[in-house]
């Protein structure tokens, strides 16, 4: 057994806790244990384990702090422990482990702040620390992770601004951060992401105007911008987004019309616009987004009537118009046309009855 190299036990049901012997296997390179039902701490003589690139432990009920043991393990290249009771706060240990490609400590309940010493791991590309509750700013060091394609912080209760330094990540594909206290607006240096897939920056408390630098995102497939305190016109870079799949910046402070360009995201599936202060008619270019399954421009100022080209929106399923200032009849078209699941119009100005054909075809949200 001292000569093994490799131990896969992953799905097998396995209960009772880590044995400290498992220590003795000092040959093994990788230890997948992953997707069991493992309790208690993780003994001390994994220490022991020098060799070892990978160590996943996902998916069990492992409960306690990480030691700091964790940092001897210099030839670590996946760190995997997602998915546990872990508690306590980051070892600052973990900073030794130069050799690290992949970090995942994603819902655990891990408290306390990020070591600036996770900048010495140059070797990194996903960093996930998403569903934990995790204090304090975000390190400036990070931004020496020049290495790194994910950076996923959702759901903890991270504050302050967002350093500057995060221009360097310059390989960064996802970054997430929604459901945190961040604060101020998003530094022009992110424009320095050349191939970024989503950014989700969603439900924390950023404000001020969207950054021009946006608009160089070329492959970018999501923007979540929703519950902030952004502000100001849409920047008209924006058009240059034309891999957007989602656009979803509801319940912020956004102002003007809606601008025609939105009609050139045709691969666009999702459009939130609610909760904003939006004024105007809808522009008619909006009529080329055939591909758009949830339509929400609801509580704004929205004025005008509502045009008939939203009945030739043939894959929505979801549409919500509600608490604006739209006025004249209802376009039959959306009843004829429509196969929605959730339609709301109420609080609005329209004029005359609903048509018989919305009525009979589903449920209204009058």
């Amino acid at each position: 057994m001292n000569y093994m190299t490799e131990l896969y036990l992953d799905g097998n049901n396995i209960t009772s806790t880590l044995p400290p012997h498992v220590g003795n296997l000092n040959k093994l390179t990788m230890l997948s244990l992953s997707e069991n039902e493992i309790t208690g701490t993780l003994p001390s003589e994994l220490s022991n384990l020098k060799d070892l690139t990978v160590l996943s432990l996902s998916g069990n009920e492992f409960t306690g702090t990480l030691p700091s043991v964790f940092g001897n393990l210099t030839q670590l290249a996946e760190l995997l422990l997602d998915a546990n009771k872990f508690t306590g706060t980051l070892p600052l240990e973990l900073g030794n482990l130069s050799s690290l490609t992949h970090l995942h400590l994603w819902q655990n309940q891990i408290v306390g702040t990020i070591p600036s010493q996770l900048g010495n791991m140059y070797m990194l590309r996903d960093l996930n620390f998403d569903n934990n509750a995790l204090t304090s700013t975000l390190p400036s060091e990070l931004g020496n992770l020049v290495n790194l394609t994910g950076l996923f912080l959702y759901a903890n209760q991270l504050s302050g601004t967002l350093p500057s330094e995060l221009g360097n990540l310059e390989k960064l594909i996802w970054f997430g951060v929604s459901q945190n206290q961040f604060t101020g607006t998003l530094p022009t240096e992110i424009g320095n992401w050349k191939d970024l897939f989503w950014i989700r920056v969603n439900e924390n408390q950023f404000s001020g105007t969207l950054p021009t630098e946006l608009g160089r995102f070329k492959t970018l497939n999501w923007l979540y911008l929703f519950s902030n305190q952004f502000s100001g016109t849409l920047p008209s870079v924006l058009q240059n987004l034309t891999s957007l799949q989602a656009f979803s910046i509801y319940s912020n402070q956004f102002v003007g019309t809606l601008p025609s360009w939105i009609g050139g995201f045709k691969k666009l599936s999702t459009l939130y616009l609610g909760g904003n202060q939006f004024t105007g008619t809808l522009p008619s270019e909006l009529s080329l987004l055939s591909e758009l399954n949830y339509f929400g421009i609801d509580s704004n100022n929205f004025t005008g009537t509502l045009p008939s080209w939203v009945g030739d929106l043939s894959n929505l399923t979801l549409l919500w118009l509600n608490d604006n200032q739209f006025t004249g009849t209802f376009p039959p078209e959306i009843g004829n046309k429509l196969d929605l699941e959730d339609f709301c119009l109420s609080n609005n100005n329209f004029t005359g009855s609903i048509p018989a054909e919305i009525q009979t075809n589903w449920e209204c949200y009058y």
